[in-house]
């Protein structure tokens, strides 16, 4: 009784360690996007279950869905957008500090943008 009682306490322990680890990053954001003709200001809502991340970004540009992942600091998420040429498939790679987050923007291959967001 004593070892399934130590068994069970131990993975209660690990699985705590492991949500207090990974970071959070469900909430209103917003983000600043060094962009090839100046800077650009966006807003991303998320929401956070366990290491899967969705949400929105709202832009000048307009609102699209995003979704991705958070692993330890690690955020990475994606969208789309309609451009006139088509649809454009961005990625996003930042590294999460407590209410702060920085990374960069990929844009389908064609140029890469840093970004920094501040949870409000």
């Amino acid at each position: 009784m004593l070892r399934v009682f130590s068994v069970i306490l131990a993975a209660s322990l690990i699985l705590a360690v492991n949500t207090y680890a990974q970071g959070n990053v469900a909430g209103a954001w917003d983000l600043a996007i060094t962009g090839p003709e100046g800077p650009v200001n966006a807003t991303a809502t998320l929401k956070q279950d366990g290491e899967k991340v969705t949400g929105s970004i709202e832009s000048q540009a307009g609102t699209a869905e995003l979704t991705g992942t958070m692993k330890g600091k690690t955020l990475n998420m994606a969208f789309t957008v309609q451009t006139p040429n088509g649809p454009l498939d961005i990625k996003v790679t930042g590294e999460v500090d407590g209410a702060a987050m920085k990374g960069t923007i990929d844009l389908a291959g064609m140029g890469m943008m840093e970004f920094t967001g501040k949870k409000k």
